[in-house]
């Protein structure tokens, strides 16, 4: 049996299986809130391997390791070590208080949970606007899994984009959040076998210490702790502060911290986090496939090429099966994820500025519109990524959109479940602080550090955070004493 026919049996098993999982999830969804977050009936192991699928993505089994195979050892201490632990913490700090602060003004979305909790429908608008940029996101996983599955499968690449961007709209429809928790659960556990046959391809060669020597013979950047020639790696600056920032505030994402709001209450929150960081620990190891790749494909290997042709040249057919299957799972629980709650701003936060007096079931309708429109747009801009992609890599293109949203929507959240002094007005500035700081240092060409969207994010949150602490301490110097005690 050839390879194609082997790919073509697992994912027509792997698509029926889904269908079946959205069929489900339709069944038990019976409100405008059970399609955007659930009835509250999810076990928290499933939402943490869910959430831990959500944050992998195919960025950590496709486009990291691509980077990390053109940047060496300092790529994977940036992705793996500092980003990894700005995202630990992140989930840490930010679940409990998220969730607690979302039962309370009763918030669905990221975009609804900050208008309600600084109450403001300006700042539910804008950020309800800012979230559009998980598209970009959202197009640099249907160009990787395109890619990927392109030669297994026998089709053109944009013949995939388009295929699998119409699949999960299709399910996505169909289940909402029941069907997406499941899905993504079953994706991790697939996900997860295949880390492990990824991490151990390259085991040998790792653990009899041929690997960093034969790194360093091609060139001794690829075994720093820095790597002035790379894209995103050149000093301590960035793959330490930049990589940490970044993983701390990418949490602030609307598909990932508005996972706590599945949660049912507060003594769930510790085994969905246990179950999250463990398998996501798991996946962490994936990125040293481009240290492996490094040493047995071409150098000049495109970076989002760099996995596909690994896979190709070091497993057997059967194994290229499960390996690619493995891929599609990281790429469509996103995908989903994003998909899905993109449909939720849709429904909770756009619809209700449009038609304030409109019925939960038009609000459902129009959210589930808005979920084809941003399918129709993810397909363009995928197939066009494929053709011409920005920077050499679709990771360049979708870094710039998504990292002005969580740069944007970090402080809104840490002040709003931590800092109960901080006003609507002081978050308004603070925002518009974040979002010039990123767009200012990009455009002035601030340092050569200035094409690195890490970067960008870590000055917009400095900036930001800085006029937050100037306004409440201006706001504690004008605070009127009670002065002395008044005797009688």
């Amino acid at each position: 049996m050839s390879t194609a026919t082997l790919a073509w049996i697992a994912i027509t098993a792997y698509a029926v299986l889904t269908l079946g999982l959205a069929v489900r999830g339709a069944l038990r969804t019976k409100s405008l809130e059970s399609f955007a977050v659930g009835n509250g009936d999810i076990h928290p192991a499933l939402i943490g391997l869910s959430l831990t699928a959500q944050l992998t993505s195919v960025a950590t089994f496709v486009i990291n390791p691509g980077l990390i195979f053109h940047s060496g050892v300092a790529g994977l201490l940036g992705y793996g070590f500092a980003a990894a632990a700005g995202i630990v913490l992140g989930l840490v700090v930010f679940s409990r208080r998220f969730r607690a602060v979302g039962a309370t003004v009763k918030a669905l979305t990221v975009p609804s949970w900050i208008g309600a909790r600084y109450e403001s429908p300006a700042l539910r608008g804008v950020f309800a606007l800012l979230s559009m940029g998980l598209v970009a996101f959202a197009v640099l996983i249907v160009v990787a899994l395109a890619l990927v599955l392109s030669n297994l499968l026998g089709l053109a690449p944009t013949t995939l984009a388009i295929g699998l961007t119409t699949f999960v709209v299709a399910y996505v429809l169909i289940g909402g959040a029941n069907a997406h928790a499941m899905t993504n659960a079953v994706q991790a556990v697939v996900m997860l076998i295949v880390a492990f046959i990824l991490i151990g391809a390259g085991a040998p060669q790792l653990l009899t210490g041929e690997l960093l020597p034969a790194l360093a013979a091609q060139d001794s950047n690829l075994v720093a702790i820095t790597n002035p020639t790379s894209l995103y790696f050149r000093n301590l600056f960035e793959v330490f502060v930049c990589n940490f920032v970044v993983g701390l505030a990418v949490v602030c994402q609307p598909h990932i911290v508005g996972k706590a709001l599945y949660l049912k209450d507060d003594a769930q929150v510790r085994t969905f986090l246990s179950v999250a960081v463990v398998a996501g620990t798991v996946f962490l190891g994936v990125l040293l496939v481009g240290l492996y790749a490094r040493t047995a494909i071409p150098l000049d290997t495109r970076i989002d090429a760099v996995v596909p042709t690994w896979i190709a040249a070091t497993f057997p057919p059967s194994l290229q099966v499960l390996v690619s299957l493995g891929m599609l799972c990281a790429g469509l629980s996103t995908l989903e994820g994003i998909l899905l709650a993109l449909s939720g701003i849709f429904a909770l936060d756009v619809h209700p500025l449009l038609r304030p007096s409109g019925s939960s079931a038009e609000a459902l309708r129009f959210g589930k519109t808005g979920l084809v429109l941003v399918g129709v747009v993810a397909a363009t801009l995928a197939v066009r990524q494929i053709a011409d992609p920005v920077g050499g890599s679709v990771a360049i293109f979708a870094q710039y959109g998504v990292y002005l949203l969580f740069t944007a929507s970090f402080l809104p959240l840490l002040s709003g479940m931590f800092i109960p002094a901080a006003t609507r007005g002081m978050i308004a500035a603070a925002v518009a602080t974040s979002v010039a700081g990123y767009l200012g240092a990009g455009w002035l060409e601030f340092t050569i550090l200035a094409s690195n969207p890490a970067f960008l994010a870590t000055v917009g949150i400095f900036a930001g955070s800085g006029a937050l602490a100037l306004a409440l301490a201006s706001q504690a110097v004008v605070r009127p004493s009670p002065g002395p005690p008044v005797r009688a």
